[in-house]
């Protein structure tokens, strides 16, 4: 049976809203049982992550050709009008009469004659307004579609002119990299990236600039165990910089990115112990070990309450906020609440002063987050370097890029000027006592 990749989009951005869970996980939890093409694919989850994206922007516009507020509306017509503005306003693929005719027959059929009326009504009135994003944090927050919340956070954190700049950087298209082994020859190759479209910088880390999925198709990528990973996130696992035979403990680790790095570092010698508290996210991680034949030990654990072994070297990949890869995480703007901040910062310091106990003596921790947030960051590491004054801060110089290291001597990568995902990391060395 082919279903209608349009009435999909409408399924997605239904079940998202009404269940406000991740969409990548919606999408393809619906897409998974349909019979479509790739290209369908492909475009579905075009539309979806654009329409949640844009979400603030088009409402407004639908609120303002209304002439009232959005929020009586019944939420299956308001995510029809969403996905018919996304179509007329933003997508220039799309014929306007086409999106119109498709949605208010789609309206007629699901809901009802009169309700198509309404729909036809307000499709046929689509049009942008100009927001003067300069008059106050409101229109901003509009202009570039984020919570007001976050914007002004933001604003008193890092000031306007850098606020603009990163509301501008996460609503461009986002870049990917793929990490290849560190004991792969990859010279011999470099055609290949050409062909495909990818920049080599002298690193085992390589920028896509188009093309994703023919790339995840092509031979050598798959035969050389090759991973879809941040540049940032792969410097996470340089700050780390374990050595062959060590033991490494990688906790709150699902799916395994860092996990599978680690793996590249030891090179055979030693043991890679990683762990999650999520089960179905620990399972994911398994099979991605395995995927690539690596010899990683998975553990269904807490990292805040649970035993753990010895370890030479730990990396806490903490949960928190995810401010810092909204451009890639584009739902994360809404699911947050601007009180979620303070409870990771919590949860991470739990975390930390749990973990810290299976450090030996001279050993290396790293805590690390893919936030931007300051109380996330720097202030649970200054708070755990008061309670336990064991620890020290050890410098990351001459193992990532120096402009990456801020004046606490820890890793933030800052999205808009390094081109990479916003990733925030101190190196802590356990010093005897």
């Amino acid at each position: 049976m082919n279903h209608d990749p349009r009435k999909l989009t409408y399924d997605i951005i239904s079940e998202f809203e009404k269940n406000n869970g991740k969409l990548k996980l919606t999408r393809d939890q619906i897409i998974n049982k349909a019979d479509i093409s790739n290209n369908d694919k492909f475009r579905i989850t075009v539309c979806t992550n654009e329409v949640v994206k844009w979400r603030k922007k088009i409402d407004f516009y639908i609120s303002i050709n209304l002439k009232k507020s959005i929020n009586k509306l019944d939420k299956r017509i308001l995510n029809v009008l969403r996905i018919g503005y996304y179509e007329i306003l933003f997508d220039a693929k799309i014929p306007i009469y086409a999106s119109v005719d498709y949605w208010v027959q789609f309206t007629k059929i699901r809901f009802g004659r009169l309700k198509a009326g309404f729909c036809n009504a307000v499709l046929r009135k689509a049009r942008k307004v100009k927001i003067d994003s300069n008059k106050n944090l409101k229109n901003l927050s509009i202009f570039f579609s984020y919570p007001e919340w976050l914007v002004q956070k933001w604003k008193n954190q890092f000031g306007i002119k850098k606020t603009v700049k990163l509301l501008k950087y996460f609503n461009l298209p986002p870049s990917y990299f793929i990490r290849i082994p560190k004991n792969k020859k990859i010279n011999s190759s470099l055609e290949i990236y050409k062909n495909l479209k990818i920049e080599n910088k002298e690193s085992n880390f390589f920028r896509i600039k188009s093309g994703l999925r023919v790339i995840l198709e092509n031979d050598f990528f798959k035969k050389n165990n090759c991973s879809i990973q941040d540049r940032a996130s792969g410097a996470v696992v340089e700050i780390l910089n374990p050595k062959p035979g060590s033991m490494v403990l990688d906790v709150c680790a699902a799916p395994g990115t860092k996990a599978n790095y680690i793996s590249d570092y030891l090179n055979g010698e030693g043991e890679i112990h990683a762990s999650d508290i999520d089960p179905i996210r620990m399972k994911m991680g398994v099979s991605r070990s395995e995927c690539l034949s690596l010899n990683v030990n998975w553990s269904n654990k807490n990292a805040t309450k649970d035993f753990f072994l010895k370890s030479d070297y730990i990396i806490v990949d903490a949960p928190c906020s995810g401010t810092g890869v909204l451009g890639k995480k584009l739902d994360i703007r809404w699911r947050r609440k601007k009180s979620d901040i303070k409870l990771f910062a919590s949860l991470q310091l739990k975390i930390l002063k749990n973990i810290s106990k299976y450090l030996k003596n001279d050993g290396i921790l790293v805590y690390a987050t893919c936030s931007m947030e300051n109380e996330e960051n720097w202030d649970v590491v200054s708070q755990f370097l008061k309670f336990d004054n064991s620890f020290s801060i050890d410098s990351p110089v001459g193992l990532i890029p120096n402009e990456w290291i801020n004046d606490k001597n820890c890793m933030q990568t800052i999205p808009y000027k390094h081109k990479v995902d916003g990733m925030f990391a101190a190196r802590l060395v356990k010093n005897e006592t």
